[in-house]
């Protein structure tokens, strides 16, 4: 993270803290964690989901001719950027969506052309950003700028549940589809993604938060514990302070921190995540009417992304989760 940043402290290499923020970091009683780009590395699982998925279903499903990798992983984080899709299904059916609204202005199916002409992914998700993120309006955004037949031929062609059994087939395989998803892959047969996850978490820096542990996590609860064991977390976190994507609150939606923040009786603590809806969780904490505090952590993947959360007022910035704990741990003594 190059360069001074007004306003923010750069307390060691690539971690720089909110000069407003430093005090509270030696009172932080609480941690909670999203688990993507956190505790775990997804590069190679979901975000490769989402690139495979695309693909295979313009190739395989519907049929349409061409070699060119539509959407690559590394450019997924383009709609990370763009805020509100937090879910990995909704930011395929995003994808999904754009190509598709793409071959109905460019007249054409040849995946090499769709790829190269008209408007590019980067254009698009900075539209989707402006009006403030996710699939809906993505949505809004790509069925408004058709006509009426071409709005019918793309909502005829968008068929989600079939876009997202083949992403869960994808990310689980053979493996552990039946236990995750409740069925048997009948288009990818091959192990799944999952096992390309890599650790990213030293758990030996949660014990002097313990037993105030929690996670919030745009996964499922399956999924989730799968994750938690294979990090060899599941020991340290009370089941009831792990919140998934289908508990019934879903990032932004601050109610996920008072939930996490009341069952651990929280007086400061910090939310670590790697995405806008992360950081937005912790915004729209502030606005509630409680004792509570929350500071938001933010884990980068580039660190020239800093920039963007800088602009929304993150607490904590650095391309490593285990160096944002160990400042912490540091302002508190290690106590």
């Amino acid at each position: 993270m190059k360069g001074k940043f007004e306003g923010y402290r750069e307390i060691e290499p690539d971690l720089l803290v909110k000069e407003a923020s430093l005090d509270l970091l030696s009172e932080i009683d609480s941690l909670v964690l999203d688990i993507d780009g956190v505790v775990i590395d997804v590069s190679q699982s979901f975000r490769v989901a989402m690139s495979k998925t695309v693909q295979h279903y313009f190739s395989k499903v519907l049929g349409w001719p061409g070699e060119t990798t539509l959407i690559t992983p590394e450019e997924t984080q383009a709609f990370k950027l763009a805020g509100g899709f937090n879910n990995d299904w909704e930011l395929t059916y995003a994808i999904v969506l754009f190509y598709l609204g793409k071959a109905e202005k460019l007249f054409a199916t040849y995946l090499d052309y769709l790829r190269e002409r008209g408007q590019k992914i980067e254009d698009f998700t900075a539209k989707v950003a402006q009006e403030g993120g996710g699939l809906e309006v993505a949505g809004r955004l790509t069925l408004g700028s058709l006509n009426e037949a071409q709005r019918r031929n793309v909502v005829e062609l968008w068929r989600k549940d079939e876009i997202k059994q083949i992403f869960q087939e994808y990310y689980a395989g053979i493996d552990h589809c039946e236990r995750l998803y409740g069925f048997k892959p009948t288009h990818i047969k091959e192990k799944g993604l999952l096992n390309a996850e890599r650790i990213l978490l030293d758990k030996s820096l949660l014990a002097p938060f313990l037993p105030r542990v929690a996670v919030v996590t745009g996964r499922t609860k399956k999924e989730a514990q799968v994750a938690l064991e294979r990090s060899g977390l599941v020991d340290f976190i009370s089941p009831e302070l792990v919140l998934s994507d289908d508990g019934g609150l879903r990032k932004p939606d601050p109610g996920v921190l008072l939930d996490v923040g009341s069952r651990m009786k929280t007086g400061v603590g910090i939310y670590i995540g790697d995405t806008l809806d992360d950081l937005r969780t912790v915004k729209n904490f502030g606005g509630l009417q409680t004792e509570m505090v929350f500071l938001s952590g933010i884990v980068l993947r580039k660190a020239e992304e800093s920039q963007i959360y800088i602009k929304e007022n993150a607490d904590v910035l650095s391309k490593n989760v285990n160096d944002i704990l160990s400042v912490v741990l540091d302002k508190r003594g290690r106590r």
